[in-house]
């Protein structure tokens, strides 16, 4: 080798180290990447400068994505940029670059979020650490836990229509913190300040809906009362029973799968006047959650839906409240401290009154005899006791009573049922009496084991009854006899339960809940009497054997908020419950599943599998919800229903968070679901072996959901459709084939619009399209012989008719539009409030129910509807004090 080639050889080896070891701090590097995980940037620099990496994957995660751009910048700012939001810190060994873990100090910042004006406890309210760049919500009872690093200085705390607060930490070490927001000063600041709520892009939780008050109270008003259901109602996959009747039909469900909790009790019947009003109380519900599907782990026991209600605490503060005055309505609320910020109150009371205008029109019309008279009216009651016996415990106290009464009382002097025979049976008097209501009662118990740790212990108690009576007094002039007849009929349903739940938020990646849950069912489906009340002899039928039963429920569950990674997130739960009745144990285990990816432009796909079982079934074929259904207990002939739901979507709320827009698509399978072999509503007293009298089969509901929200500014409102089926498929029925079901609705349309005219001056307006629900029609009819009437048997001849197949029609597709209009005015200590609100604008002709009728000339028969709510304009006053 020449000389000149050894010292070229030596200058090339001399030079490559100095591209391996030549860099330092200083250097300059240029590196620009877009959406590339940490891993892909330090392969290349390692690639373009020579850096070599060396890092434990078990103790270091490079998968978040980066988008850097760095012109000629010194390598330890971009090495800063890009290992310091991982907590990675990294150093210089020999030519290699180590990454190691931040040993930083956590600790818990955890307490609760309040109003300030009232010490109302928040819930949902957001707590974020900006150092930390992560977050959590008050749960239900306004409580939060957030570990964070120990050189925290300051929280951001906000919620709906309140005033974001900075609250500093430094210092405070694990301290119980009270943290007071300040509401904003009027509706068209709330309205502006929803940019505040949390995103739906940041929540696992798919196919649940946060109902704020303010919409409800917003919404049109049918006879001047606003409605949680009938808002409800108003969202996609959720349809209504038929116009003027009771019913929630959540994703092809039917109405006892839906599990409604007030306060943590469960509610058995929901509604006063068949449907028509709410059971609550608007204006004392605090927050309104629904679940359609992907249900947590912490609920159990239904199929459809859990709709949980809670309601207001109490002002700890001062007094105040409202009454409101309607055309057959009225109410009043009122609420403050027994003891100033420890302990407050809350009372309501609501009566309907159209019993009194009732009985003045059928009167003044001669269609109600001056002896006669009829009842119709609903009332309920709200009372709850907030205690703080410390800052780590609270105490609740909770009741409910509501009930419905219709009754009937007429005199038939100089009538008869048949044209006058002495022989014959005479009605000189009748009346009839219905009745149902629910009675319920709550006792929680708040308690913080520490920074982390939190649980409630409830004791509940719910009743649900039902009961007809009927008195009819008759003579027989021929023979001087006299018969007073009495009947009755009652059914009722009691729920005594326990339950224990915590809250355990050991780090930002983790969230817990855990607990268990005791009940006692009892059952007395069936009780009857009939007598005549002036004979001394042993009535003339008594069915008492009731079919009385109990039953047990028992479960526990666990669930995890985890977060996998920067974009994947999870929610893991297991449901395990049991039931134990007439000596036979259903056990059941319910594993449940959420999945959230956010993929880029902030848009979050969600994905969710659930299985649900449901030990409680209610005897129904009507396509509204009545009081008259009968809940009974799974028995050793028909086995709990339970279900499989998987559901798909995905959601984005804007970055200015005007609007909010999800899509899903689902898929639902029910088994040992129960139905009548006859199709025909069971009013036979005996239902010694109801079991005996049903069929048991499957039923399948899928479809997509879409919803567009509009959530700041004057106008806000959505645009909601839904896309639906649900089959079912019975031995012994439609021949053993696969039948479209009764809440089977096509197409569903709602659209909401709610505009801010003025400070004083608001209006709404919704309006609702959805298409025919299956009918059961004949198809052929031929004559045959019958009675003309109980109190005349001869033979008459009368139509038989003949079907071919179960829910063989379609209803006529219904419509409806409602306005409402309202004017508040704010006085110095008082505010008022006008609202006119419109049902049914256009006079729509929606059918409550639907018959066959026969044409007296023609004799041909044809098919009629009742309706009972045409266009029903309604005006109430309220003072809020």
């Amino acid at each position: 080798m020449s000389l000149a080639e050894k010292l070229l050889t030596g200058i090339l080896l001399f030079c490559f180290p100095l591209r391996v070891w030549g860099w330092d701090w200083q250097t300059r590097v240029t590196v620009v990447v877009k959406e590339q995980p940490v891993k892909a940037v330090c392969e290349l620099l390692e690639k373009e400068y020579g850096i070599h990496f060396s890092y434990s994957r078990e103790l270091v995660n490079l998968s978040r994505k980066v988008t850097i751009t760095a012109h000629n910048q010194r390598l330890k700012r971009v090495l800063e940029d890009l290992f310091d939001p991982d907590d990675i810190r990294f150093t210089r060994v020999g030519d290699q670059l180590v990454l190691l873990p931040v040993k930083r100090n956590y600790r818990t910042i955890s307490g609760y979020v309040e109003d300030m004006v009232t010490g109302e406890r928040l819930i949902g309210a957001t707590i974020y650490s900006p150092s930390l760049q992560q977050g959590t919500t008050t749960n239900q009872y306004g409580y939060f836990s957030l570990t964070t690093v120990k050189d925290t200085n300051s929280l951001i705390i906000s919620y709906v229509g309140y005033t974001p607060f900075l609250q500093s930490v430094a210092n405070r070490g694990n301290k119980l913190l009270t943290i007071s927001l300040e509401p904003l000063a009027n509706l068209k600041e709330v309205v502006v300040s929803a940019t505040e709520k949390n995103r739906l892009q940041d929540q696992t939780q798919m196919s649940k809906v946060n109902l704020q008050m303010s919409e409800v109270q917003a919404m049109p008003k049918l006879l001047g009362e606003s409605d949680v259901m009938r808002t409800l109602q108003s969202l996609p996959g959720i349809t209504g029973g038929l116009d003027g009747a009771g019913g929630l039909h959540v994703r092809g469900g039917s109405p006892d799968q839906n599990l409604i909790l007030m306060d943590g009790t469960p509610l058995f019947n929901f509604s006063h006047f068949f449907g028509v009003f709410s059971l609550l109380n608007t204006d004392v519900i605090k927050n309104t959650d629904l679940y359609k599907g992907a249900f947590p782990a912490r609920f159990g026991g239904r199929l459809s839906s859990v709709i949980d209600i809670t309601m207001k605490e109490g002002d700890m503060k001062a007094y105040h409240g409202d009454v409101s005055i309607g055309l057959i309505s009225a109410k009043f609320n009122l609420e403050g401290p027994i003891i100033k910020n420890k302990t407050s109150f809350m009372v309501s009371g609501r009566r309907s009154y159209p019993d009194l205008l009732m009985n003045a029109v059928l009167q003044s019309g001669n269609i109600l005899d001056p002896n006669g008279s009829l009842g119709a009216y609903f009332y309920d009651i709200n009372a709850k006791v907030n205690h703080i016996f410390s800052p780590k415990d609270r105490i609740f106290l909770s009741f409910y009573k509501g009930e419905d009464k219709i009754s009937v009382r007429q005199s038939m002097e100089d009538t008869t049922i048949v044209p006058y025979d002495p022989t014959k049976m005479r009605l000189e008097a009748g009346g009839f009496v219905a009745g149902w209501g629910n009675t319920i009662g709550a006792l929680r118990w708040n308690h913080i084991y520490g920074p982390r740790l939190f649980s409630n212990v409830t004791i509940n108690y719910s009743r649900y009854s039902f009961f007809t009576e009927f008195n009819q007094k008759y003579t027989i002039p021929a023979a001087d006899q006299r018969v007073d007849l009495f009947g009755r009929y009652s059914s009722r349903m009691q729920n005594v339960g326990t339950k224990i739940d915590f809250d355990f938020r050991p780090n930002p990646s983790h969230s817990l809940r855990f607990g268990a849950a005791g009940s006692l069912n009892y059952f007395k489906p069936s009780s009857s009497v009939l007598k005549d009340m002036d004979s001394r002899l042993k009535p003339l039928d008594t069915i008492d054997q009731e079919m009385r039963s109990r039953g047990v429920e028992m479960s526990v569950y666990i669930e995890d908020e985890w977060k996998l990674s920067q974009h994947l997130f999870a929610n893991l739960g297991l449901h395990m419950s049991g039931f134990q009745v007439e000596g036979r144990f259903y056990p059941s285990i319910q594993p449940r599943l959420g999945m959230r990816y956010v993929l880029p432009r902030n848009w979050a796909i969600k994905a969710a599998y659930t299985h649900m079982t449901q030990y409680l079934h209610l005897l129904t074929n009507s396509g509204a919800s009545l009081p008259t259904d009968i809940w009974v207990p799974s028995t050793q002939r028909v086995a709990p229903m339970f279900s499989v739901q998987v559901a798909a979507g995905i959601a984005k709320t804007t970055t200015d968070h005007n609007f909010e827009f999800s899509l899903e698509g689902y898929f639902k399978s029910m088994d040992n679901m129960v139905e009548y072999r006859d199709d025909s509503l069971m009013t036979s007293p005996n239902l010694s072996r109801w079991d005996e009298k049903v069929t048991v089969g499957q039923g399948w509901s899928y479809g997509g959901e879409l919803m567009i929200q509009k959530k700041k500014g004057n106008t806000t409102g959505w645009i909601g459709y839904t896309l639906a089926w649900s089959t079912r498929r019975f031995p012994g029925i439609n021949r053993g084939e696969i039948f479209p079901y009764k809440y089977d609705h096509r197409h569903d349309l709602e659209a909401v619009v709610m505009q801010k005219l003025s400070k004083n001056w608001e209006i709404s307006a919704s309006w609702h399209y959805t298409t025919g629900a299956p009918i059961t029609l004949p198809v052929a009819s031929y004559l045959g012989i019958g009675n003309a009437s109980p109190w005349d048997p001869g033979p008459e001849t009368m139509p038989v008719d003949r079907y071919d197949s179960r829910y063989n029609f379609r209803t006529a597709d219904e419509h409806r539009l409602d306005l409402s209009i309202t004017y508040s005015k704010q006085k110095k200590r008082w505010r008022k409030t006008w609202n006119l609100s419109i049902y049914n604008v256009y006079n729509q002709k929606n059918a409550l129910f639907y018959y066959l009728q026969e044409d007296e000339v023609t004799k041909k028969r044809y098919l009629n509807k009742i309706t009972i709510l045409p266009i029903l304009p309604s005006i109430t006053y309220s003072v809020s004090f």
